[in-house]
């Protein structure tokens, strides 16, 4: 009979321990696990980022202006993109870089503008959203010399709604956009989207 209580006592304290044991390697994986997906996304974020940049660099033609909101109740918005086009139609924008920072250069007529620009990358579920900052040295703001809107690039930089996106020779700067979930996942969502063309 004590051989039988001590045998049980020893297989409950070694399954304590088997279980302290797994439970302690399980915590681990997750750990690790966590740890993966951070530097996987944070990877993302960095490489997303700096091909984007890379893309941009070059000197760009305005094209046009194009009204992305679905509803029907933006006719006040497509008037006002119609006459911002009118104003920009030879609006010329720079981006390169020079030891490690990015610049960009505008001049539409006898306006001239300079100053330094980043990429700063969102990510909402499984897609990346690259937004533009731009900081001014010279001139008129940045988003008073794209958009007509001063106020654009102003405030912390998540706060910044201007979606950035390279398509071959064409470079799209979309205001005011956000992301909204669809029945295909979440997409880019209303804005107004300036469109340019690699001239350089």
């Amino acid at each position: 009979m004590k051989i039988l209580v001590t045998f049980g006592l020893i297989t409950l304290i070694f399954s304590g321990c088997t279980s302290a044991e797994h439970q302690q390697m399980r915590n681990e994986r997750e750990r690790l696990r966590a740890a993966y997906e951070d530097a996987r996304i944070k990877n993302d974020r960095r490489t997303s980022k700096d091909r984007l940049a890379s893309e941009m660099l070059g000197t760009w033609q305005f094209l046009g202006i194009e009204v992305l909101e679905s509803d029907l109740s933006n006719e006040i918005e497509s008037a006002g993109a119609a006459l911002a086009e009118t104003s920009r139609k030879n609006l010329t924008i720079r981006f390169f870089e020079q030891n490690g920072i990015r610049f960009y250069e505008g001049n539409n007529g006898g306006i001239k503008v300079t100053g330094g620009f980043s990429i700063y990358v969102k990510r909402i579920a499984e897609v990346l959203y690259p937004k533009l900052v731009m900081n001014q040295s010279s001139g008129i703001r940045p988003g008073e010399f794209l958009f007509n809107r001063p106020g654009v690039f102003s405030g912390p930089p998540e706060a910044s709604k201007v979606l950035i996106s390279v398509q071959d020779d064409q470079l799209y700067l979309t205001l005011g956009a956000g992301a909204s979930l669809t029945v295909e996942g979440w997409a880019q969502s209303d804005g107004i989207r300036y469109s340019f063309k690699r001239v350089k």
